[in-house]
């Protein structure tokens, strides 16, 4: 077999791809827009001066065109890459940066072992496969800030599933894909903060979500402050048994509208810091009651933005179903920082929410639960019930004293005299006390009882009532104070 050199045999580099391994060698920066501001409508009319292979890239990183790269790796702005950039299982010592360029075959970086990644301002595409396919990637930091990626691939627009990364920066991209997530991060592991913000837009599609966290893991904190996210026919964001070690932050604009199951969704997610969430808005195309789902999620603080009133708002009217964890977890959020007042609040909310949304369906167990919903604020406030007593033993008091002045009480006389004789009023008023209140027998009956007239039948007949309501109230207190209707 003939001998063939294999520098020989790769084709001759041109000019800018001679620059590109001088500036590598050096650590400088090879600037082919001359530190001009990049027009993205012109980059595909850039001509020959402006491009760099892939492959010239791939064998910069590879050390076959460099040797001896300098520390600061390949740093390349304003070149179009002509062909797919194919990093699939490299493994690099070299730093790529490729920013305000453009890659209109994408890049693939499965598998891939860099320092870095570094895209900032550049765009990607591709006609069918996804324009970043990067699943397994292991790199120290991704910047994809002010890239602009257009994809039709279901596997994502930015495809870095399974990815492990010290941090992720993506502020102020514009993400699109008409056939699946614009990210799909499913079990990406970041040690420190993601950061989807300050101007971040992503629109996608399918029941995966726009941008899909699930099973990912954050070190740091998940920022998506001003993040504006859209899904016509699915989740916009899909967080499920999402971690964050740190903050999430979504508010300060943050806008999520979408369709399917739920617009956004954090079930069974664990944060171990702070929950800000503030939408500017939450919208459900086609159903407002799917706006969130939150069931399982599990926090270490009271969530800020929304207050308390508009988390039970949330939470009654913008979650596809009645779950009952999302109330006691809220309640012990404000438990555990003091606020039993707020915690009380919210357990009484998820009891109307567990009638109201017919998570209950025998009709004997929503009656006792409306009934101690009325009495007793399902347990969680017993006052009501000792108000009841209270009412109970004045209305039984005003009637002795009323039916009691109109011949329904008389004295009791011994031995008997003829002709009936008036209570006292404050005989009266302990026929009353009597009557209504249990347990308790002040003997008023021994010298003044109820007549065998109309009135005194009357009195006796309502008294019954009342000692029956007093004695109810009297237990419904006990039960309440004890908490054993909220047992049940």
């Amino acid at each position: 077999m003939p001998f063939v050199d294999v520098e020989l045999a790769r084709p001759a580099l041109t000019e800018v791809e001679r620059a590109l391994v001088d500036h590598v060698e050096r650590g400088a920066v090879l600037d082919l827009a001359e530190d001009e501001t990049i027009d993205r409508t012109e980059m595909r009319s850039w001509d020959t001066s402006r491009a760099v292979r892939a492959a010239v890239v791939r064998d910069i990183l590879r050390g076959r065109l460099a040797p001896e790269p300098d520390p600061h790796g390949l740093r390349l702005r304003g070149a179009r890459i002509t062909g797919r950039l194919d990093l699939e299982n490299l493994t690099s010592t070299v730093a790529l940066e490729l920013r305000d360029c453009l890659l209109s075959d994408g890049l693939i970086a499965r598998d891939a072992h860099l320092p870095t990644l570094d895209l900032t301002g550049s765009v990607l595409e591709h006609p069918h496969a996804a324009p970043m396919a990067a699943t397994r990637l292991t790199t120290t930091a991704l910047f994809l800030d002010q890239v602009v990626v257009e994809g039709h691939s279901a596997s994502g627009a930015v495809d870095i599933s399974d990815a492990r990364l010290g941090a992720l920066q993506c502020c102020g991209a514009k993400l699109c894909n008409d056939s699946g997530p614009a990210v799909d991060a499913e079990r990406m592991q970041a040690d420190q903060s993601v950061f989807l913000r300050d101007g971040f837009e992503a629109v996608g599609t399918g029941k995966q979500g726009t941008v899909r966290l699930h099973s990912a893991r954050i070190g740091g904190q998940l920022s998506c402050q001003g993040a504006k996210l859209r899904n016509d026919s699915g989740p916009a964001l899909h967080a499920e048994r999402l971690q964050v070690g740190e903050n999430v932050f979504l508010r300060d604009g943050f806008e999520a509208i979408g369709a399917g199951a739920v617009t956004v969704t954090l079930s069974g997610a664990r944060i171990d810091g702070l929950l800000v969430f503030q939408p500017a808005r939450l919208e459900h195309l086609t159903n407002p009651s799917a706006r969130l789902n939150v069931d399982g999620l599990v926090y270490s603080e009271v969530p800020a933005g929304l207050t308390t009133d508009d988390w039970l708002r949330l939470l009654r009217g913008g979650t596809p179903f009645y779950a009952a964890q999302p109330y006691q977890q809220l309640a012990a959020a404000h438990r555990a920082a003091g606020h039993d007042d707020q915690a009380r609040r919210v357990l009484l909310a998820q009891r109307r929410d567990q009638v109201l949304r017919r998570a209950i369906t025998s009709r004997a167990e929503r009656a006792w639960v409306r009934f101690t919903g009325l009495t007793l604020g399902y347990g969680y406030q017993p006052w009501r019930a000792l108000i009841g007593l209270v009412a109970a033993i004045a209305v039984s008091v005003v009637l002795a004293c009323a039916l009691g002045g109109h011949g329904g009480l008389t004295q009791v006389r011994n031995p008997p005299a003829p002709g009936p004789a008036p209570c006292t009023l404050v005989e009266r008023i302990g026929i009353g006390l009597e009557v209504g209140t249990p347990l308790i027998t002040p003997g008023t009956r021994t010298h003044c009882d109820t007549t065998d007239g109309a009135t005194g039948q009357i009195l006796t007949a309502t008294g019954w009532a009342l000692r029956f309501g007093a004695w109810a109230f009297a237990t419904l207190f006990i039960a309440g104070f004890t908490s054993a209707v909220r047992k049940t």
